[in-house]
């Protein structure tokens, strides 16, 4: 999941500065110092769009685009461009969850059939024992089941009656195989456990308060112009792709953003959400 045009949120710990009115020339002259290393990395990867975002002490101190949206064109990235941020979304949904918990509304060790009655596995033991908290942590003991919505086109609801089919590949909690269906079944915990769908959820419980106006749970609300093409390096040479479209398992991975928005985001994460 996600595009070779990169949407990339880089927190520096600066030298500690004063921040009197002397303070800004220093900091500036670091802040130009980053551009200049973007600029070069990004000729050097090839890269065509990107951009980034630096927070300091709570503070956006550079939030800016480089580039372009997509090759043979001259459309420029800027700070509001929106990016796939693919599985930057597992975090946006744990942060969901957790607001849940604080509400006392569900627990971190609450049987998954506690709360989706229909939720089974191929192992009976691991449909019991499964908790919320094995949704998030890909320690649940089944591979990778990507083919059910990148080679399938079938609902959600669908994708989860299929999980008791795929057989596990080792023993619960016992090892780590990256799992973006179970992320899928955390989005629908939360519409059980809300009365509302994961994208409404997200958007008024998150992105809405956090003043991320231009953050957008699924690739069919972020449908605009002002948006970036994916590329990928084919026989050796950068070519725009076919965008994928990751709303099947948009509790996993279909949020789209703007580096203006994730520097909002990332200042929370490191403010410990307080």
């Amino acid at each position: 999941m996600g595009t070779a045009s990169r949407l990339i949120v880089v927190l520096v710990l600066l030298g500690q500065l004063s921040f009197g009115q002397k303070a800004a020339t220093p900091l500036d002259v670091k802040v130009k110092e980053f551009d200049a290393y973007i600029l070069k990395a990004q000729k050097e990867w090839e890269v065509p769009g990107l951009a980034v975002a630096v927070v300091k002490d709570g503070n956006v101190i550079l939030s800016k685009g480089y580039g372009i949206k997509e090759l043979g064109t001259t459309d420029r990235v800027d700070s509001k461009t929106l990016f796939q941020c693919a599985s930057t979304t597992k975090a946006m949904t744990a942060v969901c969850m957790g607001m849940l918990v604080d509400e006392g509304r569900v627990m971190w060790s609450d049987p998954v059939i506690k709360h989706l009655p229909e939720f089974q596995l191929y192992d009976p033991f691991v449909t019991r024992e499964i908790t919320i908290r094995d949704l998030f942590i890909h320690d649940t003991g089944l591979g990778n089941a990507d083919f059910l919505w990148l080679l399938m086109d079938i609902p959600p609801d669908e994708m989860l009656r299929k999980m008791r089919d795929v057989k596990p590949t080792y023993s619960l909690r016992s090892g780590w195989i990256y799992q973006n269906i179970f992320y899928v079944a955390a989005g629908k915990v939360i519409e059980k456990v809300s009365g509302k769908p994961w994208n409404i959820f997200v958007n008024e419980r998150l992105f809405k308060p956090l003043g991320m106006l231009r953050t957008f749970p699924t690739t069919k609300e972020a449908s605009e112009e002002n948006r970036t093409k994916p590329h990928d390096r084919i026989e050796g040479v950068i070519t725009v792709i076919k965008h994928t479209n990751a709303d099947a398992v948009s509790s996993a991975g279909s949020v789209w953003s703007s580096i203006d928005d994730m520097a909002k985001w990332a200042s929370v994460m490191i403010d410990s959400s307080k």
